[in-house]
């Protein structure tokens, strides 16, 4: 008889099977119960450590003279750190036949039929398909308590070698809430282990709850190196107690490469630094991503939807120009770097070009400034206006007009006469010219107009009488514009005025 429970239906698609010794470790079992029958009681709990989703369909559980076989159907998981509890039974209710004395079940098998635990000697393995992954063995000496789960220590769970060692077993010492009296900590992690197990029992400086992952031996601490200085283990033992067997120094799986050289995984030849990386689940180059593919070979990679772990920085995986650390181009509407932003601010002057009304990228990949010459850094919003550079130094849209009599008005500021040498006019004109401007004072019968107010001899003090008609119509008096038309109309003004002195007008 086997029991699946509804969460164990609903099994994601990602999930792979166990592929090396320690993928999944033995963490606690309860196998001599009193307060329920221990057809009833009996459990155990299993925890996953491969840092991936992993089925368990095809798992196959063993002791000295049976085997429990999960079926391939319906899909059954555990997640990454996740424990998983498998019983003779799951009801919680008290009231009901096959109270299992409030322990969280997720997989049943049957009892009588199926499998159950020896307390006083017996082996509990567990490994898929041909591949041992963790085995716990016990005699009369070390056994089981009626009652009391035994467990791992903490520290020991996640490694298969250290939880072989018997020193890191205990009984566990936490009720089971809401139950009849019965130890465990079925489905968590567990407690650690009482005041025995945080003694240095071999005097090398570690205790059991430092890492010492073997207390009786003190040739095997954090300290040691693999094989070199634990003359009392084999080469492959683990004597620096960091999880890692001979500190990688042997290809155990023959691909070339060693955990020293950087293979992630020395029980996988497929899986090495360098290796094609394959949407599998796995990090097959050893890059600490999963299922990130580089299909431009540009060595840069780009992660593939529902990846494990995604880590790939090609944003154009397409295309071997485009990727972190390529050349930008400026204002072309394409990402080359990868960093998700134009290249909009070539002068580094701190504005960015201004608005490509024609660029329809992403947001963030079109300029959006307003430095109208990109190529000069003087150039750009809230720069000093050089009149003499016929340049729009502050991007305010108006070209500057100069000074070119250099009376401190431009014909943009009002200058009704504004020539200079470097035009071609003479010294005479261009100092006379400097002598009108908007604030110059008007001087009579001159037929100037020196205070560029768009009248010619208008004061109050000139008893000449001023001549009222327009330029338009004849007369010597009218509003006079500035620039070009202003300079000829001076010019017209003199030449009347030197005729009437001729006639004694």
């Amino acid at each position: 008889m086997i029991v699946l429970l509804l969460s164990q239906l609903l099994a994601p698609a990602w999930a792979v099977a166990p592929t090396k010794l320690g993928d999944v470790t033995i963490t606690e079992l309860q196998s001599d119960t009193t307060a329920v029958p221990p057809y009833y009681g009996e459990w155990f709990e299993i925890y996953n450590n491969s840092g991936k989703t992993l089925t368990l369909n095809g798992l196959l559980i063993e002791r000295s003279t049976q085997s429990l076989l999960i079926p391939a159907s319906p899909p059954i998981d555990i997640g990454v750190g996740e424990y998983f509890v498998l019983g003779a039974s799951a009801e919680r209710n008290e009231d009901v036949v096959g109270y299992n004395g409030n322990v969280p079940v997720d997989y049943v098998y049957s009892y009588f039929t199926e499998f159950n635990i020896v307390s006083a000697d017996d082996v509990l393995r567990v490994s898929y398909d041909g591949i041992l992954l963790d085995e716990v063995d016990w005699d009369s000496t070390w056994a089981p308590t009626a009652d009391e789960a035994l467990q791992s220590q903490p520290n020991a769970s996640a490694n298969e070698w250290a939880n072989d060692l018997q020193l890191n077993w205990c009984s566990s010492g936490s009720v089971i809430p809401s139950g009849p009296g019965m130890n465990g900590t079925p489905g968590g992690e567990n407690d650690q282990c009482g005041d025995e197990y945080n003694v240095d029992n071999d005097g090398d400086g570690y205790a059991e709850f430092q890492g010492d992952c073997d207390d009786e031996h003190a040739d095997i601490n954090p300290d040691m190196i693999d094989g070199i200085e634990a003359p009392n283990g084999e080469a492959n033992d683990d004597a620096d107690c960091d999880g890692v067997r001979d500190d990688g120094v042997d290809d155990n799986d023959g691909d070339g490469w060693t955990e020293v050289d950087g293979d992630c995984d020395d029980a996988d030849i497929n899986t090495y630094p360098g290796a094609v990386e394959a949407l599998d689940g796995d990090d097959d180059n050893c890059d600490e991503c999963i299922d990130d593919l580089d299909m431009d070979h540009d060595g840069y990679s780009h992660t593939a939807a529902g990846a494990v772990n995604p880590c790939g920085d090609d944003c154009d995986d397409t295309n071997d120009a485009i990727h972190p650390g390529s050349q930008e181009i400026p204002y072309d509407g394409v990402d080359q770097d990868c960093n998700y932003l134009e290249a909009c601010d070539e002068d580094h002057d701190g504005y960015d070009a201004v608005v490509d009304p024609n660029c329809v990228s992403p947001e963030g990949y079109c300029c959006d400034g307003f430095d109208c010459n990109d190529a000069n850094a003087d150039v750009h919003p809230g720069s000093v206006e050089d009149n003499g550079n016929g340049i729009d130094d502050d991007c305010d849209g108006i070209v500057d007009i100069p000074d070119k009599d250099g009376d401190g008005f431009t014909e943009q500021d009002g200058d009704c006469m504004d020539l200079g040498e470097a035009e071609g006019y003479p010294a005479a004109q261009v100092i006379l010219s400097a002598q009108v401007n908007p604030t110059a004072k008007e001087v009579c019968f001159d037929q100037v107009d020196n205070d560029c107010d768009g009248w010619i001899d208008n004061e109050s003090a000139c008893s000449r009488d001023a001549a009222v008609a327009t330029v338009r119509g004849g007369g010597l008096c009218g509003v006079v514009e500035g620039g070009a038309a202003g300079v000829l109309v001076l010019a017209g003004l003199m030449v009347a005025a030197a005729r009437r002195d001729r006639r004694g007008v």
